[in-house]
């Protein structure tokens, strides 16, 4: 059966997926464990809202931005930490943004990340299914990159 070990990430421990073991099914093949899809989004969120909160120390003109930004990260890692592993966005995001069992967004889910700063659980809710289609995009236009896509015809 599989084996899933955790590492820590800053302060936060996250699964080491990159240790996962392999075993032969009946039939031959190989069986592997489901790596769950929230750990991922959710190590980065935590991750990057210790960062800006440490960053207020270098920046005491932008404390106030900073500290915004950090509390609107906690408050989408509450909302993804109460959706049900099955939940079609958390889905969405493991296929389009976990690469190797990390969190890897794109530029476009990157930037919308960085200006989030909403204040409400209704509000995350909403920016989790809009993040969903950034993410997809940045797959997309990575796809047409790497020329595994023809490329977009001008409209």
């Amino acid at each position: 059966m599989a084996h899933l070990d955790t590492i820590q990430t800053g302060s936060f421990p996250r699964p080491d997926v990159r240790r996962v073991t392999l075993t032969v099914g009946r039939v031959g093949g190989l069986l592997a464990m489901t790596i769950p899809n929230r750990e991922p989004f959710l190590s980065y969120l935590l991750v990057h809202a210790t960062i800006l909160r440490q960053q207020r120390a270098t920046a005491p003109a932008a404390v106030e931005h900073l500290e915004a930004h950090a509390h609107a990260l906690d408050l989408l890692a509450e909302l993804v930490r109460v959706l049900p592993e099955d939940d079609e966005r958390l889905l969405m995001l493991g296929t389009l943004a976990v690469r190797d069992g990390l969190f890897a967004a794109g530029a476009g889910t990157e930037h919308a990340l960085s200006q989030f700063d909403s204040t409400s659980r209704e509000a995350c809710d909403v920016f989790l299914t809009n993040l969903v289609r950034i993410a997809r995009d940045d797959a997309l236009t990575s796809a047409r990159a790497h020329g595994h896509l023809p490329p977009q015809r001008p409209r």
